[in-house]
């Protein structure tokens, strides 16, 4: 690293622009949530927005030297920092253990009455007759076997359907995961996971942003069944639409051979 005022410092720049990308990154995950919405958060927000404009215009005037880089590294670290404790405070807030004992004991009343607390974005609403999560198809960009789909649907059906959370999840998180629901099932998939809206309860989370439905439970025992495709767009074939016919025709035998209802949109 050169000492030398006015130095390109590439080492310095290079972790500039990782903190900075850090601090980004942390704040979409704060911003998750209800808290995430309140004068701290919004003023890390503002701050992040500042330095990442200062940056930029330094680099833009060849500005961006080492003295200057290592100065903005230092900001940028400490207010990763910031936010990582905010998004710590987060998790250890009441709510959010209350929550998380709320679902991990199966108490749906107060899972629907404080998991708006915690999460942005969340609101209780009628749960819909039936709901859809689609089947994936295709590993690795290839179709997946009819008898592996066959097995996927009937774990699903006697282990009911694993919820998932990640970093940039929506509504849920990796301590508080949920399985995620359409009210349409998508046009552009050949099988789609029919969910009887009886078996989830009179009301169901929804993200106001995405419409989607989130149920936050270990694991969601409720499917009724598979929606089949009569056909696909002609950029989701693998190759032409008889193909497809004898993989549909093949698939929805299966399922009906292992005790799956079957629909289809004709039906």
């Amino acid at each position: 690293m050169s000492d030398e005022r006015g130095a390109p410092d590439e080492a310095a720049v290079t972790a500039l622009e990782a903190a900075v990308a850090d601090a980004g990154a942390l704040l979409l995950r704060v911003e998750r949530y209800r808290a995430g919405a309140g004068p701290a958060a919004v003023a890390l927000r503002r701050e992040a927005l500042l330095l990442g404009d200062e940056a930029r215009s330094l680099h833009r005037r060849g500005g961006l030297d080492g003295e200057a880089a290592r100065r903005l590294l230092a900001r940028a670290r400490e207010l990763a920092g910031r936010i990582e404790a905010a998004l710590d405070a987060v998790h250890a807030a009441p709510e959010y253990a209350a929550a998380a004992a709320a679902v991990a004991t199966g108490d749906r009343d107060q899972a629907l009455r404080l998991l708006p607390e915690v999460f942005a974005g969340l609101a209780p609403v009628p749960t819909p007759a039936a709901l859809y999560q689609a089947l994936a198809w295709r590993r690795r960009g290839r179709p997946r076997s009819v008898p592996d789909l066959v097995a996927e649907v009937l774990r699903a059906r006697d282990d009911g359907l694993a919820p998932e959370g990640d970093d940039l999840s929506r509504g849920a998180d990796t301590l508080l995961p949920a399985v995620v629901l359409l009210d349409v099932p998508p046009d552009d998939e050949p099988a789609v996971l029919r969910v009887d809206g009886a078996g989830i309860g009179p009301r169901i989370l929804r993200l106001d942003d995405t419409g989607e439905y989130l149920v936050h439970v270990p694991a969601l025992r409720a499917l009724a069944g598979v929606r089949v495709a009569d056909e696909l767009p002609a950029d989701e074939l693998e190759a032409s639409p008889a193909d497809y016919g004898r993989f549909r025709a093949e698939l929805v035998a299966a399922l009906e051979r292992a005790g799956v209802p079957v629909t289809t949109p004709s039906s």
